[in-house]
């Protein structure tokens, strides 16, 4: 019984049930202050027996729908019951919170509860089970992906969220979410660029030359193990030496805290997939493909230009992938050592006990490495010759 219920579409099923526990969970909390404990409100007591009627149906709607098989058909409607309890869960949220806010004292803020992120996994998950089921149809896949995540972005833009405690924290520091928004994407983009042109060349030399290839790996292996933090803190005083030394550099900004050390160590931690991926995409070539270009005469130089690059650049492309998604992920720690980003609300909304900061910098990095993933996804694609293509979705 077990095995046939796993047959069915395992995915889909755990989000529908996951979907339906997250409903006994606080839904909203009312604090009379942004610092304030607040008092947590139901599904029922936010939006009312009807609204919590609504979801219920549907939860159960997508469990049934998890059960009954992987159909094509099944996979669009489960794709899009699932985009419609996302749209639903915020036009509630926002409803409600105005309802609140309305009745409350005038400092009062509405934040979302568990009841909310748990249904928000729970969807992911099942929007991710029926893009699964649709391989044949990129049409299909991208609503289904897409569709209610812009009707959401769109209310957010209308201010129908704009009772939210989330969104009060982000109006209250509009230009400051701004620069270290653009703090952040320099931060991890300027390393993985500087990774990128280093880790590229290291795994050539590690190809070429068996001497070269142990101490490259060792070197990369070991810096990878040192804890995110530990690495910041090592090297704050070598730098803050130099900059004492040399004055010069403390003028271009080099210096014990700030951008220098960030991107140093956020370098030094995308070294090793760029690294490793070159590695295996140039070791794992067939040999009859370089025989068969020198054998068309070819150089050992037009060999590489030709044949090698285009056949390895999906695989070194999947390490540079990797990286990127890591470092954006790892620069929410450079705001530790003053070198911004939005690390800062996170660190921030901690000092003050406010958890709307913390996902005020949270959600944003979330979505900046989905962004990045996608985007480097496409890229691996069109660099993917069409012959080694084969039936990549």
């Amino acid at each position: 019984m077990v095995r046939r219920l796993v047959n069915r579409n395992s995915v889909a099923i755990t989000g529908a049930i996951i979907g339906l526990f997250s409903l006994p969970f606080g839904w909203l909390t009312l604090k009379s202050s942004r610092l304030a404990a607040g008092t947590g409100l139901n599904l029922w007591e936010a939006v009312g027996w009807e609204g919590a009627t609504v979801l219920l149906v549907l939860w159960h709607a997508c469990l049934i729908l998890s059960l009954s098989g992987k159909s094509r058909r099944r996979s669009i409607i489960l794709g899009i019951a699932a985009n419609s309890i996302l749209v639903i869960t915020f036009l509630f949220a926002g409803l409600a919170a105005n309802h609140l806010i309305e009745q409350a004292a005038p400092f009062a803020r509405v934040s979302l509860s568990a009841g909310i992120w748990i249904t928000l996994a729970a969807t992911y998950i099942l929007i991710f089970a029926s893009r699964q089921r649709l391989q044949d149809s990129r049409a299909w896949r991208n609503l289904i992906s897409w569709g209610g995540l812009v009707i959401v972005i769109t209310l957010l833009f209308t201010g129908w969220f704009n009772d939210l405690s989330i969104v009060q924290e982000f109006t209250g520091r509009e230009a400051r979410f701004q620069q270290e928004l653009l703090q952040h994407i320099f931060l991890f983009g300027g390393s993985v660029t500087a990774g990128t042109l280093i880790g590229i060349p290291l795994g050539i030399w590690a190809v070429r030359s068996k001497r070269a290839e142990k101490p490259i790996f060792f070197i990369a292996n070991i810096t990878q193990t040192i804890p995110s933090l530990a690495l910041f803190g090592l090297l704050i005083a070598p730098l803050s030496a130099l900059s004492f030394a040399f004055p010069l550099l403390r003028e271009i900004g080099i210096r014990g805290v700030g951008p220098t050390p960030a991107i140093i160590a956020l370098v030094i931690y995308s070294l090793l997939p760029i690294v490793r991926n070159t590695f295996v995409s140039l070791r794992q070539l067939d040999p009859a493909v370089i025989d068969a270009g020198l054998g068309m005469g070819m150089n050992r130089r037009q060999v590489f230009r030709r044949l090698e690059v285009p056949l390895a650049a999906p695989l070194i492309l999947e390490g540079v992938r990797i990286a990127s998604v890591q470092s954006v992920g790892l620069t929410a720690l450079a705001a530790l050592i003053g070198a911004g980003g939005l690390g800062w609300f996170v660190f921030q909304g901690l000092g003050q006990a406010a958890p709307d900061l913390i996902i005020l910098g949270a959600i944003p990095i979330i979505v900046l490495a989905l962004v990045v993933d996608a985007v480097m996804r496409t890229l691996v694609r069109l660099a993917t010759p069409k012959g080694l293509a084969g039936g990549e979705p």
